[in-house]
């Protein structure tokens, strides 16, 4: 016989449906709370200082944001400039984790550099208190500034120094890894802070730059494969006589 959606028994009577039982939500732990008390402390922080800038944002402002006691505060840092030097060191390292999840799987050097480079627009895009907190930090937190820097550096010498042990960088010596990871470094900041974030349409903006610097990183100031490379400085654009 067909089964039915009836939901009778085979001896004819109405089954009662017993509901599931939902299994117990396990407490945190205190050093769980005690986590997520000062991540939203910092989250706030972040937020307080994108919109009003490292010199308005008060402990007030940013407990009040958290929604926490003003006392709490003192319980994770002995001062706010002591929260302004762990803030960006520790909202880097959250977009160092998200940009390495976006880039694996990448097969070489261009396809890596270049879902890193989208993945840091789209994140700029998505966190727009992102770059008042780096801007401002320089001044406000050069410790904090400085620690983040050296971070990104750590992660992009060893990318680099991987690629070029592959031989993906052949025009390149090792020591010149470092003036190469500043400068994939400062485009992300520049093309998104200065290009992209001003353009009255950000979604094309960005599609745009990103192909832009995948050609650059793939042919260099060539711009194509075929084209002819730049003649040295100094040399002579005239041609010799024969």
């Amino acid at each position: 016989m067909a089964k039915t959606d009836d939901p009778r028994r085979d001896d004819g009577e109405l089954a009662t449906a017993v509901p599931a039982r939902r299994a117990p939500k396990r407490k945190l732990t205190r050093i769980e709370k005690s986590q997520r008390t000062r991540q939203a402390i910092c989250d706030a922080a972040a937020e307080i200082i994108g919109e009003f800038g490292y010199a308005e944002a008060s402990i007030a402002r940013i407990m009040e944001r958290a929604g926490l006691g003003h006392g709490t505060f003192y319980a994770y840092f002995d001062s706010r400039a002591a929260l302004f030097d762990q803030l960006l060191p520790m909202k880097g390292s959250e977009v160092l984790d998200f940009l390495h999840d976006r880039v694996k799987g990448a097969s070489n050097f261009v396809e890596m550099e270049t879902k890193g480079f989208l993945g840091f627009l789209e994140f700029a895009q998505s966190h727009p208190w992102f770059f008042r907190l780096l801007h401002e930090a320089e001044v406000a937190a050069p410790d904090g500034y400085r620690q983040h820097i050296d971070n990104i550096m750590v992660r992009f010498r060893r990318s680099l120094k991987r690629s070029w042990d592959l031989g993906e960088l052949p025009g390149y010596g090792e020591q010149e890894l470092d003036t190469l990871a500043y400068l994939l470094i400062s485009a992300r900041d520049y093309v998104y802070s200065q290009h992209v974030a001003r353009s009255p349409d950000m979604a094309s903006a960005l599609q745009d730059a990103v192909e832009t610097y995948r050609k650059f990183i793939s042919f260099g100031l060539r711009g194509a494969p075929g084209d002819q490379a730049a003649p040295p400085p100094g040399a002579s654009s005239r041609a010799k006589p024969a």
